[in-house]
């Protein structure tokens, strides 16, 4: 029996590991049949008929003619012309590239053919205008380097190559794409003038390829890792498109009438692949851009029996998907390592996330198209990612912007193709929820037209996007969570309400992951259709100095620094928060407690040595609501010099007033600066005005546009030794194509800074922050209770509704504010006339005069709400309800929603009837007392 127990693990060990290193499918053959590169059902019938039959495939055909009539007019008197403007080393010949970093040095060698010229500089602006063909000196290779046009000037002059950006590669690019047009024509109408025309450019090019080698770096840095024959960066070979598409739709010209050339351009291809294979950067988008140039690359192949290396379509398709090397991993071990496969979500800023799906989508549907393959079966975390990609939204339909992101709209792409896979793969379950998906969040106008192509590309989809009319859309919130935390970007974001002018909305973010900055725990706040409290962006480029030195840096976010000094490594970033508590569970949609959400994390700040808190929450309520931070940051060493807390809000101007309403008197200062050892980024800020002051304050920033006001209403808690700025910061360069009006995007950011001279921990900075509009506010006072680290706000709203809030730093202390008290580390109880809300958000208790929760054991989240004398009920644990009594209970019990009672007990000397309740999910219940 032991020996069968032992055959039975060992095989289900042995099954476990083949499952795991199960390959992916890879096609043995990618055709016999050129060309192929747009689908493997490339027909010329069958496009003749589209563009018989459909108006935009004619237009297709017609634009296409009348692009390439000048050239093949010039062709025609002088077969020199296109290709003498390609960027060659015509005279030269050099085979070995130099660059000095991201600069070009030089080139030497000597090849017997010319060969294809290298660029100026990598992500580098130019003072040069890039010249039109007919403004290329032909065959132009010349020491002095391109002759361009000044832009400032006007003036042409020669301009050395380091100083010309990617101008060659911009003009070998569009030069192959005129190749690549004519090729096509040649394969859709037979005429020989458009073959000779595209061979003239491609033969020259791809032979200027074969001569040339690696590029060398002569800094020995890391450019030496990226480099490819053309470009700084192996993903920067986009003219891999032209060439592939142009080889593919010529091939057949090409075996018929230069076949001693196909050899050596496959032997091109094949040494572009392997640089490719050979640099980059592998965990992240990197990696698969540079898989689908060589996958492009593949398709054009031939099938590997026809190499003697054996290195054709199907070995590169196979090296992409299935084998790992430094810089090119595979797409599991790829997917292993930036996918969470419990969230859905990629290790990397939004932006760069959904640019990340993008390209994974489109390399399944590549495959699918081609092979007839169903990765999204094959990887089910594409489907989990796709599913995930709404929780970057704000209710304005707009993704979140950390890191290096903006502002922007979810791409559709990933969403269309689900729905296109399900109907080819019969998953009727995924039709349902995606195309829901896809009509909730764009406008159905976008993707219920009439297909209409625009690229040559387009006259090989037979058939055009479409989706079942009787597939309604439903609401933003059936795709995103109340509370949603992805560990491997270290974000958290919380949510309340489902109107975008009303409803609200917390998104946290620490350094975890690809394109971040060095913000501590950051986070933006959404209100009133707009991220008010928003995000900066990444500047003009990653190259800038501003990049480096303000946007990238603590005081362009919403956090504390200390010391002033605050800072670690950005961009690929090991540096995330702890979540010590937050409600309700992350991606949990139902059975939570409506208009209340929290988290409280932590983080260690390396540069200063200190520890940081930040407790969060929403109170949500029918005209709005409103957010709770509390901040506390010290130094592990007592080492405090002081702490700032920064808060950027969009608007023209920040007011701030005492309780009485009456303006801080604020005086221009010269402080926050790097003279004063202060982090450079402060040097960024102008308009400095200030205050000292231990009070409490109120303010409100205000943006004006042409039809209203928006606001952002603050209080803040009063400390000693406590010093109030208003200042300008830079624009947020995260607003480029909405949600702000278009002039109002470069506008310069109005932000408070409160600091706090020494720790900042039993002094915490606790602030309210409401959105609101043209000057109004749901809320009529806020003052403060408890002392030290145990931090109590008293909201009063207008309505009379008045909201308790707590938040401690330890589970054992408990606050306590007339017969209203909270063992834990944030609660809120809410309460007008009868009705009440306990709502303890991670702790031990919460009570009222007559009501109090208990959780037995560990901390965690309960709730007891009373609203219209329904009651409703929730608890994360086992919990005593506890009801105070005026007179003997002989029959006490509590029925949930499903009809099950529970028996409560009568303790006469305390007059208390006490119910020991599980585990329970938010729902109404039924108190009976007797």
């Amino acid at each position: 029996m032991k020996r069968l127990i032992v055959l039975i693990v060992l095989l289900v060990i042995v099954n476990n590991i083949d499952a795991y290193a199960q390959e992916l499918p890879v096609p043995e053959s990618v055709g016999n049949q050129h060309p192929r590169i747009f689908g493997q059902d490339m027909s010329l019938d069958e496009v003749k008929k589209i563009v018989e039959n459909e108006k935009w495939a004619s237009q297709i055909i017609d634009k296409t003619k009348n692009r390439l009539a000048k050239y093949v007019d010039f062709y025609e008197k002088d077969p020199t012309w296109l290709v003498s403007r390609l960027q060659m080393y015509w005279k030269t010949k050099s085979t070995q590239v130099y660059i000095n970093g991201g600069k070009y040095d030089h080139a030497d060698g000597e090849a017997p053919v010319p060969t294809v010229k290298f660029i100026g500089g990598r992500g580098t602006p130019s003072d040069y205008k890039r010249p039109k063909l007919e403004d290329v000196k032909p065959f132009m290779d010349d020491p002095r380097g391109l002759y361009l046009q000044n832009k400032t000037t006007d003036a042409w002059e020669w301009a050395a190559i380091s100083a010309t950006s990617a101008t060659t590669a911009s003009i070998n690019r569009e030069i192959l794409s005129i190749a690549r047009d004519a090729a096509f024509l040649y394969w859709y109408q037979g005429d020989k003038k458009y073959a000779d025309l595209a061979y003239h450019v491609l033969d020259t090019y791809l032979k200027g390829i074969y001569y040339l080698n690696e590029p060398i770096d002569l800094s020995h840095g890391h450019h030496q890792t990226l480099v490819s024959y053309t470009q700084f960066e192996v993903i920067q070979e986009h003219v891999l498109n032209e060439v592939t598409q142009c080889y593919d739709f010529l091939h057949n010209y090409i075996n018929t009438s230069h076949p001693d050339n196909l050899k050596m351009y496959d032997a091109t291809l094949q040494k572009w692949a392997d640089l490719i294979i050979k640099n980059g950067v592998s965990f992240n988008n990197w990696n698969l851009l540079q898989a689908a140039h060589i996958s492009n690359i593949a398709l054009v192949l031939e099938n590997n029996d026809q190499y003697e290396n054996g290195m054709g379509g199907p070995y590169y398709l196979d090296l992409v998907m299935n084998q790992t090397s430094t810089r090119q991993w595979s797409m599991k071990k790829l997917m292993d390592y930036g996918y969470d496969y419990n969230t859905g979500l990629w290790n990397e800023s939004p932006g760069y996330s959904m640019n990340v799906l993008n390209d994974f989508i489109h390399f399944a549907e590549f495959y699918d198209r081609n092979f007839n393959i169903d990765l999204i079966k094959e990887l089910p975390v594409l489907r989990k990612a796709v599913i995930a990609a709404p929780e970057y939204l704000y209710p304005n339909k707009f993704q979140v912007a950390f890191g290096d992101g903006h502002y922007g709209h979810l791409r559709s792409e990933p969403i269309k193709y689900l729905i296109e896979n399900a109907q080819k793969y019969n998953k009727p379950e995924d039709e349902l929820y995606f195309t829901k998906m896809l009509k909730t969040i764009y406008d159905e106008n976008e993707f219920n037209g009439e297909f209409v192509g625009r690229n040559i590309s387009d006259l090989f989809i037979h058939n055009g996007f479409k989706v079942k009319a009787e597939i309604k859309s439903g609401k933003l919130s059936d795709f995103t969570s109340p509370l949603f935390y992805a560990p491997n970007t270290s974000w958290l974001v919380q949510r309340q309400g489902e109107d975008e002018k009303d409803a609200l909305m917390i998104s946290q973010i620490a350094s975890f992951g690809n394109h971040m900055h060095s913000n501590g725990i950051a986070m933006e706040l959404y209100g009133k259709g707009l991220p008010l409290a928003p995000e900066m962006g990444h500047g003009s480029n990653y190259f800038s100095i501003e990049y480096a030195e303000y946007y990238t840096q603590f005081p362009a976010h919403n956090t504390v620094i200390v010391n002033g000094k605050s800072k670690y490594p950005e961009m690929k970033s090991n540096h995330a928060f702890n979540v010590l508590g937050m409600y309700p569970k992350s991606q949990n949609k139902e059975g939570n407690l409506k208009g209340y959400t929290f988290s409280d994390v932590s983080f260690l700040e390396p540069e200063t040595n200190s520890s940081q808190r930040r407790v969060m929450g929403i109170v949500k309520n029918d005209v709005g609501g409103f957010y709770i931070d509390v901040f506390r940051s010290k130094q592990k060493e007592n080492k405090d010099v002081k702490h700032e807390y920064f808060f950027h809000n969009l608007g023209q101007q920040l007011n701030l007033t005492n309780n009485d309403n009456k303006p801080l008197i604020l005086k221009s200062t010269s402080s926050l600066a790097f003279g004063d050892g202060d982090l450079m980024a402060y040097d960024y800020m102008w308009d400095k005005a200030s205050v000292e002051t231990s009070q409490d304050f109120k303010g409100q920033f205000s943006l004006k546009m042409e039809d209203r006001t928006v606001n952002m209403n603050l209080w803040f808690k009063g400390e000693n030794n406590r010093e109030i700025f208003s200042v300008m910061s830079p624009k947020s360069t995260a607003f480029r194509h909405g949600p702000l009006p278009e002039e109002l995007n470069d506008n310069p950011i109005p932000t408070l800074i409160v600091k706090q001279n020494g720790e900042a921990w039993s002094r915490p900075f606790v602030a309210i922050y409401e959105p609101a509009e043209n000057g109004d506010t749901a809320i009529e006072t806020v003052d403060y209770f408890g002392t030290g680290e145990n931090v109590g706000i008293r909201i009063v709203e207008k309505s009379g509704e008045e909201n308790l809030v707590f938040s401690s730093t330890s589970d054992e202390d408990e606050l306590s504010i007339n017969d209203f008290s909270v063992r834990g580390t944030y609660g809120v109880i809410t309460h007008k006339n009868n009705d009440f809300t306990l709502f303890l958000g991670k702790g031990k208790s919460i009570a009222n005069a007559t009501y109090t929760l208990e959780v037995k054991g560990t901390s965690a989240s309960a709730s007891l709400k009373n609203q219209n004398n329904q009651w409703r009920f929730f608890t994360a644990t086992n919990t005593y309800l506890k009801i105070k009594v005026d007179h003997k209970i002989k029959k006490a019990v509590l029925i949930d929603a499903s009809g099950k009672e529970y028996v409560g007990k009568y303790e006469g000397k305390s007059k208390t009837v006490i119910f020991d309740l599980p585990a329970l999910s938010f729902q109404t219940i039924k108190i009976v007392l007797n």
